[in-house]
């Protein structure tokens, strides 16, 4: 999210490898370049501030999606029906715009978000959740007290309900990125900038989740969490440098993430397509360790509650058997994070190429983040054990600093496959099993050994 009110360079912009702007409701045309310009979005106030404004309609090629409203109360029905008049007024204007609506986590219950979409059939839906909050203190300057950890079991929770709405419409859904710090006083409520670790996490779990579209929020306010004040794009963070690194590496996933979709749920009562790896925390008042919560919508698996989220063998996959996960950093008291774990296959069979179907892909995210320290501090290793057949012996996996398809055949270790990931806080490793079948790409990528 951009704001024109503050200084903005797009070159800076660039060089986070950022994929658009995303104009804060007023955009600068004369900011995007010689026409047409830098790819932009914006937020829409209202049904008369729709685009082109000003000097937008110089730059309308290059426009790819348009936030209508923000925030609105769904659930009141006069506001629903606002919006859908509005989204249905506009769609045959706007052919190859994404148009959407977001609304904070929670805002909006199921029965009215469902309705909505049926209704109004946006391109897209949209949340906001910030898990990174430190304690409100009078006592304090700028009343910041101590680092919070995470929230995200909340997070992780909303995430999934967005899913399972955007699935069951067959769209898809985005999420807000938190890049901002902010004291609310009027609720007692310290949103403070993420670690490196942890905006990592916010990036690659959702993408595991099967969020499509990320947005910053902020960058070049006041409040931003990658330059230092009063605002601006002038003087970066070291945030900014890893917000840069993260945005190469979605782009990277994202070029195969954009043709996949979650494998199929075999139950409606919970989520199967995903599996929580449980890691463990301290508990503050007793001392003992505890396994982590699982978010709303996964149910402990019945043969080891403890330690995973529901999983049956050959249910996502016909081959994984096991696991072992071990924390290699300095947080969390040496005990094991969360890990990730979602199935994907081909939005298309002709993807798979001649010959393949039915091609499965997983998407492993370290879980384990920390308010302080690097994303090194948070490092884990994953190790995962497959019972492969005939002449498969190990996987396809994604680079994602440079794109590129490495094929990895995998040792044999108590007699089975495995793959072992080294992954720093918060990030994800994106692989397929090496059957044959082209590893789905928008255009050729080399491969390596």
């Amino acid at each position: 999210m951009v704001s024109k009110d503050d200084l903005f360079h797009l070159a800076t912009y660039q060089a986070a490898n950022y994929c658009s702007i995303n104009w804060l409701w007023d955009s600068n045309p004369s900011a995007m370049g010689a026409p047409p310009g830098f790819a932009w979005a914006r937020w829409v106030r209202d049904e008369a501030q729709m685009p082109p404004r000003g000097d937008e309609a110089q730059y309308m090629a290059q426009l790819i999606a348009l936030s209508l409203a923000d925030e609105w109360d769904l659930n009141d029905p006069a506001v629903r029906d606002r919006a859908v008049k509005w989204f249905n007024a506009v769609r045959d204007q706007f052919p190859n715009t994404i148009l959407y609506t977001n609304n904070y986590g929670g805002q909006v219950s199921d029965a009215a978000l469902g309705e909505f979409i049926s209704r109004a059939k946006p391109d897209m839906i949209m949340f906001d959740t910030y898990p990174f909050r430190a304690q409100w203190d009078a006592s304090k300057p700028n009343h910041t007290g101590a680092a919070l950890p995470a929230q995200t079991t909340p997070w992780y929770s909303e995430l999934r309900r967005y899913r399972d709405h955007a699935l069951a419409s067959g769209i898809p859904f985005g999420t807000y990125i938190q890049t901002f710090h902010a004291v609310q006083d009027y609720d007692q409520t310290n949103y403070r900038d993420p670690s490196a670790s942890e905006l990592r996490l916010n990036h690659f779990a959702a993408l595991a989740f099967n969020a499509k579209y990320l947005t910053g929020f902020t960058y070049n306010t006041g409040a931003s969490s990658l330059f230092t004040r009063p605002g601006g794009d002038s003087n970066p963070t070291p945030l900014y440098a890893e917000q840069a690194n993260i945005n190469r590496r979605v782009r990277n996933l994202g070029r195969t993430l954009v043709r996949l979709k979650p494998i199929a749920e075999a139950t409606h009562q919970y989520t199967t397509s995903m599996m929580f790896i449980r890691g463990r925390h301290r508990d503050a008042v007793s001392g003992e360790d505890r396994p982590n919560p699982l978010p709303i919508g996964f149910v402990p698996d019945p043969q080891a509650p403890d330690a995973c989220s529901e999983w049956v063998a050959d249910r996502n996959d016909p081959y994984l058997r096991g696991w072992a996960v071990n924390n290699l950093g300095t947080k969390n008291h040496g005990l094991p994070g969360d890990v990730i774990v979602s199935w994907f296959t081909v939005l298309d069979e002709s993807l798979d190429g001649p010959g393949h179907r039915d091609q499965v892909y997983l998407m492993v995210v370290n879980g384990l983040s920390d308010p302080g320290g690097s994303a090194a501090d948070c490092r884990q290793q994953i190790k995962l054990n497959f019972a492969f057949s005939g002449t498969i012996a190990g996987v396809q996996l994604m680079d994602p600093d440079t794109g590129q398809i490495q094929r990895h055949v995998l040792p044999v270790v108590n007699g089975r496959r495995q793959l072992t990931l080294t992954l720093d806080g918060g990030d994800a490793a994106l692989f397929k099993f090496d059957t044959g079948a082209p590893f789905v790409m928008p255009e050729p990528a080399s491969a390596t050994r």
